[in-house]
């Protein structure tokens, strides 16, 4: 098989909102994820423009567990799927479309983001701990106002530290950065009813390529 440039697009797009919902469920639930999954994902959301989709994410490989977690999702029967992580996934595309109406908000965020690296430079690297704060104070200021809110459950204990509140808000907003160039690309939520075995194949193909 061999799938078109657009679906192409569209799954490593998803791949990425399933990457970071998966991530967020990680951190939620065991207080642990994937420092390398992570910056993959907070680099994303400093790159305005990019020859190709992959490229936004430093290649198809960067997106491999998001991609491996989509393959298994979408393979499963309805009972096995793991409700907590699609619910994230829908609850980031909704979002997406909610601040597509919010131009405003939007601008504010763009804003935002082109400040950042300069953090970057005085922190030394995207991962140190200011940096994911910024990351998630613009989330906070901005996106968590949606209604409705996205809802993060797990484990308190885990959920109560600031650097984990901090990593899964960042987290939330590449997310979204995800879930946009998802729409960009002509991404539709009804795509999941109705076309899911055409994304299975698109994101089968892709992770055996990385």
């Amino acid at each position: 098989m061999s799938i078109s440039e657009r679906q192409r697009d569209r799954t490593i797009a998803l791949a990425a909102v399933v990457q970071s919902a998966m991530l967020v469920q990680h951190i939620a639930e065991s207080g642990q994820a994937s420092a390398t999954d992570i910056e993959t994902l907070l680099q994303s959301l400093l790159v305005e423009e990019a020859p190709t989709t992959e490229a936004v994410f430093g290649g198809i490989g960067s997106l491999r567990p998001g991609l491996r977690e989509l393959n298994q999702q979408l393979s499963k029967k309805k009972q096995q799927k793991d409700v907590v992580l699609l619910r994230y996934v829908i609850s980031l595309l909704h979002l997406e479309r909610q601040l597509a109406k919010n131009p405003k908000m939007m601008d504010t965020i763009g804003l935002e983001l082109e400040q950042v690296p300069q953090q970057i430079e005085y922190f030394g690297e995207i991962m140190a701990p200011q940096v994911i704060a910024r990351f998630a104070d613009i989330y906070h200021r901005t996106l968590s106002q949606v209604k409705p809110q996205i809802q993060v459950y797990g484990d308190p204990n885990y959920l109560q530290q600031p650097d984990n509140v901090n990593k899964v808000r960042a987290l939330l907003l590449s997310g979204i950065r995800a879930a946009v160039l998802w729409r960009q690309k002509g991404g539709r939520r009804w795509q999941f009813l109705f076309q899911s075995s055409k994304i299975l194949e698109a994101a089968q193909e892709l992770y055996a390529a990385c």
